[in-house]
């Protein structure tokens, strides 16, 4: 893995510590270092499950089996693997395509963030079961009508506003952003509205954290791309192994395969660890 195989932009640690917006991805990433990022998302989101985990065993928090976080990673069909597909795109475009100070990307993110707001709330309010939320995830989206006649007035009458608010508050932007993330997967923890399900949701704060640095540092098909490999590397793992009968040599072998991945995706996350720490990455 050689440095010089990137176009370093500011280094994750001191860009968190001092957010700030660019019009255009100050960095250039290709494959190996790519993928040195998806290893520590991947890595972070193995560290959260455990804490999750534990935070479930010793506060005894019940979540519902047909969950959505359950229910997507055990039950295959062709809808969940279009909202598999599907959805990490929309989320980039809902969450971070903002994430800059270039006008097309602010007022464009901003119509698919107020949408994904709504959207996130409606599913923290109400009981919706798992499988009736993925087959009707794309319906969901009619609020983009609204929201882009509210983000093309904006455009129109206080365009230099908001841009300024983005210039001069960029890190807020960003934090905001991310917690917005975060928080907008409380539900698939517990479909409906509970306390502990924003803070099992910690997981995904911090890899949201990963994606928004990816999205500013690299360009939103950089960060696109990383949400859209973390999601189907997970899901059509888990589809694949929950479909191999048990006791089985297909399931013995699958699982040496599986465990053989982690230990690649942990190695090579922590030395990506290891870089951030020395600023380096």
């Amino acid at each position: 893995m050689n440095d010089t195989s990137m176009i370093k932009p500011t280094p994750l640690l001191r860009f968190l510590r001092r957010p700030v917006l660019n019009e255009h991805a100050s960095g250039r990433l290709t494959l190996w270092p790519w993928l040195g990022w998806l290893c520590l998302l991947l890595l972070l989101g193995f560290a959260g499950g455990q804490v999750d985990g534990a935070l479930i065993h010793l506060f005894g928090w019940r979540i519902p089996p047909n969950s959505a976080q359950n229910y997507l990673t055990t039950h295959a069909s062709w809808s969940a693997a279009a909202v598999v597909l599907a959805a990490p795109i929309l989320e980039e475009l809902g969450f971070r395509a903002f994430l800059s100070t270039a006008p097309k990307s602010v007022f464009i993110g901003l119509t698919f963030f107020l949408s994904y707001v709504y959207f996130a709330v409606r599913m923290n309010m109400a009981h919706v079961p798992a499988a009736l939320a993925i087959a009707h995830y794309f319906a969901a989206l009619w609020p983009l009508l609204p929201a882009g006649i509210i983000s093309l007035l904006l455009y129109r009458y206080a365009r230099e506003q908001v841009l300024t608010l983005f210039r001069r508050h960029g890190a807020w932007v960003f934090w905001v952003s991310c917690i917005v993330f975060g928080a907008a997967h409380a539900a698939v923890y517990s479909n409906h509205l509970a306390w502990w399900g924003f803070v099992l949701a910690l997981p995904q704060f911090l890899i949201g954290v990963g994606l928004a640095y990816v999205r500013v540092a690299f360009g939103l098909r950089w960060s696109i791309a990383t949400h859209l490999a973390f999601d189907a590397l997970v899901v059509f793992a888990s589809w694949l192994y929950v479909a191999t009968p048990q006791a089985s040599t297909l399931r013995t072998a699958l699982t040496g395969l599986f465990l053989v991945l982690v230990a690649l995706i942990v190695a090579y996350g922590l030395v990506v660890v290891w870089r951030v720490l020395r600023r380096q990455w």
